[in-house]
C-alpha cells in the first residue's frame, strides 16, 4: 500500500491532487488544517490530506520501502490493520450519512451550525443556510429572512380564510382571533362552521358571533359553501371553521365543489410543539389540495422554533398566523421575516 500526504489551499484542491496522483481508488486516511508562513508573519491556512492506494501484488509478500518522492509501502500486518480500519470507517460513514450533511462548513461557522441544530433546524437546511450566510449571527438572520415567506394581512382587502388541521390543533380559537382582527367598521365578518356536531364548538361560535355582532352560519357540508361565500364575501371577510377528524376528505370535497378555484385562502394549521416527522405526516394529507398558507399554534408550548423554518421550506407555503396562547383576541401575530428569523436564531425577536 502506498501512502502519501498532499497539501492544498482547501480540501477540494487537496482531494484533486490525490485523485490526480493516486487515482480514483485512493482512500483518505485523515485530513487536518495547518497554518503555514514565515515566523512572526500572518499565517495562512492550508489543508493536509493523507491518502493511500493499495498496490499490493502478492498477499504473502512483506515490504516496507521508502521512495524518492516521500511515499512508502508497508508490511502486511500494517496493511491488514489499515484495511480493517477502512472497513470500519466505511460502515460509520454509511451509518451517519442520513444525519450528517454532505456539505462542508468552515470552522468559523460551526458555532452557528450547532446553534441552528439546537434550535431544531433540520441538519440539511442548516447547512444550506450557512452556505448563504457569513460567519456572524447578523448574516445568518439575513439569510433566514431571505428564505422565509410570509403572507401579509391587509384587512381592507381580505376576503377570508378556511381553516384546516387535525383535531385539537386550535382551529376554532385561531379563527376567533382572526375574526377580531378583521372585524372593522364598514366590513362585516361572516362566521361559517362545518363542525356543528360538537356542542362545545357550537356554543363557542355563537358566543363569538354575539361579541362581534356578526352573522354565523352552520352548514352540514361543503356543497352549501358556494352560495354563502359568493354572497357574503362582497360585504366582508368570510371565516370558515372545519372539523379536524377528517380534514383530508373536506379538502378533497372543497376541490371538487370549487373546481375552478377556491375564492378564499385555505390555511393549514400545525402545532409548533410537535416534532418534524409527526407534522409532516399530517401535512401529507393536505398537500395535494392547493393549501395557500400555513399557520402555527402553541408557540408557548414549543421548546424550540426550528420546525417553523423546516416546515416553511418543506411545504413551500407562506406563513400566515402564529398563536402562542388561548387569549382572544390576543395571543396572535402576523409574522414578518424579521420575527421568524429572530425565533429561529434563538429568540432575537423584533416587535
Amino acid at each position: 500500500m502506498r501512502i502519501k500526504k498532499f497539501v492544498g489551499k482547501n480540501f477540494k484542491e487537496a482531494l484533486e491532487m490525490v485523485k490526480k496522483e493516486l487515482g480514483a481508488d485512493a482512500i483518505i486516511l485523515s485530513s487536518r488544517t495547518i497554518k503555514t508562513g514565515p515566523l512572526g508573519l500572518l499565517k495562512k491556512e492550508t489543508v493536509e490530506v493523507t491518502a493511500a492506494l493499495d498496490e499490493t501484488a502478492d498477499e504473502g509478500q512483506s515490504r516496507q520501502e521508502t521512495a524518492a518522492d516521500g511515499s512508502f509501502t508497508l508490511s502486511e500486518d500494517i496493511l491488514r490493520e489499515i484495511r480493517s480500519l477502512r472497513e470500519e470507517i466505511s460502515f460509520l460513514k454509511e451509518t451517519l450519512r442520513p444525519v450528517v450533511p454532505t456539505l462542508r462548513i468552515s470552522r468559523d461557522k460551526k458555532g452557528l451550525y450547532n446553534m441552528l441544530i439546537k434550535r431544531g433546524v433540520d441538519a440539511q437546511f442548516a447547512m444550506v443556510l450557512l452556505e448563504k450566510s457569513g460567519e456572524t449571527v447578523g448574516s445568518l438572520l439575513s439569510a433566514i429572512k431571505q428564505e422565509v415567506r410570509v403572507k401579509r394581512l391587509i384587512t381592507s382587502e381580505e376576503r377570508g380564510y378556511m381553516f384546516f388541521g387535525p383535531p385539537g390543533i386550535g382551529k376554532t380559537t385561531t379563527m376567533s382571533k382572526v375574526a377580531h382582527m378583521l372585524s372593522t367598521p364598514g366590513r362585516q365578518v361572516t362566521l361559517v362552521s362545518l363542525d356543528s356536531q360538537r356542542i362545545s364548538s357550537v356554543a363557542y361560535m355563537k358566543e363569538l358571533s354575539r361579541q362581534l355582532k356578526c352573522e354565523i352560519k352552520f352548514v352540514k357540508g361543503v356543497s352549501e359553501l358556494p352560495k354563502i361565500i359568493y354572497k357574503e364575501s362582497d360585504r366582508g371577510p368570510v371565516l370558515i371553521d372545519t372539523p379536524g377528524n377528517d380534514y383530508g376528505q373536506i379538502l378533497k370535497q372543497t376541490k371538487e365543489v370549487f373546481s375552478t378555484g377556491f375564492p378564499l385562502n385555505k390555511c393549514f394549521l400545525m402545532d409548533a410543539s410537535m416534532d418534524l416527522q409527526s407534522t409532516m405526516r399530517l401535512w401529507q394529507n393536505a398537500s395535494p389540495y392547493a393549501i395557500d398558507t400555513v399557520g402555527f399554534t402553541r408557540l408557548d408550548l414549543a421548546t424550540h422554533y426550528g420546525n417553523i423554518y423546516n416546515l416553511s421550506m418543506l411545504t413551500g407555503r407562506p406563513l400566515s398566523f402564529l398563536t402562542d396562547g388561548p387569549n382572544v383576541p390576543g395571543d396572535i401575530r402576523i409574522p414578518t421575516p424579521d420575527y421568524i428569523a429572530g425565533l429561529i436564531a434563538g429568540g432575537i425577536c423584533e416587535n
